[in-house]
């Protein structure tokens, strides 16, 4: 057993590398992710701007299937980090065949739940006439393919739990230039080939996902974490599809409540006129571009709280937590007066007009001021998701998202003048009373794991 340990790098090679190594990968991925959106939506607008609506509209409804990805994965590298901190290789290789058969039946259902109810979901939001059928025929095409974005998600799970998220960016540097080909081929037609216009999106978007759950198949077995049959472990054991759920369930539902959150924020801007409605959509993307750099940490936290707390060395998980705050500090303290300063710049390059400028360049620079609560938020969510205690995530979701928002949005917009500004106070006051309020659970956590492992010596 301790040779078996002493081999393991995640628990014995310096922290600030291993954070560099599995973060580095993953924030030069979730780019080029935000770059094949983009290209869809270009390929949308340059057919009719009905169908640049219908994928808009598709996007809440997609998070059915962003859900139930990033609680597989979330589960998957939760459970097999913690059984390699303990070198327990049997245990990871049984989470490993388990966690397949987690994402195909997890998938199948939402897959199934999510086709059915897609009508339903668009009525509520509004979405009418013929953006309504074009929407309804994109994401059914892709409820279809539910079971490829879950299982990749899931092989990227098992890989961070390795600490190789190599093949993660490399599947989504290949998806982007493959996706420009693809949506020009299957949207426009040529080469044999039929125009498909708008579901020629949807269709790339299926081919280039079973062809990266192949990919992540191959790179899995070679990576030793499931067997080439890939059969070993498929057959289900209740034990661990229950572990499997409790950490699963709650870090997807976590994802939904960004869903709710996205939906009370545009409601409140969409009452203020089509303008207040425009800045906030534009200042939103420009902000989430911003935060691309301090997603790959998120991922570093959980990989190694989960195998600082199999190893029982919550001195590496307290190391691993500093860590990932600096480094987000370092990316604000570099990003942050870029996005302010140049605010009216960022926001020309998407509106000319002068008004959806002006109140875009407001939100961006109070935007900045939540930009680090976000990394303390995030940060300490997936530490709590590594350390197999993902519930807390739900409620203050809801806590942050919906909960804050209705009471201090309406408040503020009542007494500050633009109202405008109560939206972007109130969503700054939402993020860091979570932010803190995660932070201190998360310390409360990490006192209990202190008291229960005092007696026990940690795995060197």
């Amino acid at each position: 057993m301790p040779a078996l340990v002493s081999s393991n790098p995640l628990t014995r090679e310096p922290i600030p590398k291993l954070v560099r190594q599995i973060a580095v990968p993953v924030s030069v991925g979730m780019f080029f992710q935000t770059m094949y959106n983009v290209v869809d939506t270009w390929a949308a607008g340059r057919l009719s701007t009905e169908a640049l609506a219908a994928l808009t509209a598709s996007f809440p409804v997609f998070f059915l299937i962003i859900a139930v990805a990033h609680g597989s994965q979330s589960a998957t590298n939760a459970l097999i980090s913690h059984a390699l901190g303990r070198a327990d290789e049997d245990t990871a290789r049984e989470l490993a065949g388990q966690s397949l058969f987690f994402a195909t039946w997890a998938s199948l259902t939402a897959g199934l739940v999510g086709w059915f109810s897609a009508p339903d979901l668009f009525r509520l939001l509004g979405i009418s006439g013929i953006t309504a059928e074009l929407a309804l025929s994109y994401i059914r095409t892709l409820f279809w393919a539910t079971p490829f974005f879950v299982l990749n998600s899931t092989f990227n799970g098992m890989l961070m739990a390795r600490g190789n998220t190599r093949p993660f960016r490399d599947s989504l540097i290949l998806g982007f230039f493959a996706n420009i080909v693809l949506d020009l081929w299957f949207v426009f037609g040529g080469f044999g080939l039929p125009a498909m216009g708008f579901p020629g999106i949807a269709r790339a978007t299926v081919l280039l996902q079973g062809l990266t759950t192949l990919y992540l198949w191959i790179t899995t077995v070679r990576a030793g974490l499931i067997p080439p049959s890939g059969f070993a472990h498929l057959h289900p054991r209740w034990r661990a599809q229950r572990r499997l759920i409790g950490q699963g369930f709650p870090a997807g539902l976590n994802m939904l409540t960004i869903a709710v959150g996205i939906f009370v924020f545009t409601y409140f801007a969409g009452t203020l006129g089509t303008q207040v409605l425009a800045a906030f959509g534009t200042a939103m993307r420009i902000e989430q571009m911003a935060l691309l750099p301090t997603i790959g940490l998120n991922s570093a936290a959980m990989t190694l709280a989960g195998h600082s707390y199999g190893a029982r060395r919550l001195d590496r998980l307290r190391e691993t937590l500093f860590t990932c705050f600096k480094f987000g500090g370092i990316i604000y303290l570099v990003g942050a007066p870029i996005v302010a300063g140049f605010a009216p710049f960022w926001m020309g390059l998407f509106s000319s007009d002068p008004e959806v400028i002006a109140i875009g360049t407001t939100i961006l620079r109070i935007a900045m001021i939540t930009f680090y609560a976000f990394v303390i938020l995030f940060t300490a969510t997936s530490t709590l998701q590594g350390l197999q205690r993902p519930q807390f995530a739900i409620w203050m979701g809801l806590f942050r998202q919906l909960l804050l928002p209705m009471l201090l949005v309406p408040f503020l917009m009542n007494r500050l003048t633009p109202s405008h500004l109560g939206i972007w106070f109130g969503s700054l006051l939402s993020v860091w009373s979570g932010a803190l309020l995660t932070l201190a659970y998360l310390l409360w956590t990490w006192t209990r794991l202190k008291r229960e492992f005092s007696a026990v010596p940690p795995r060197a």
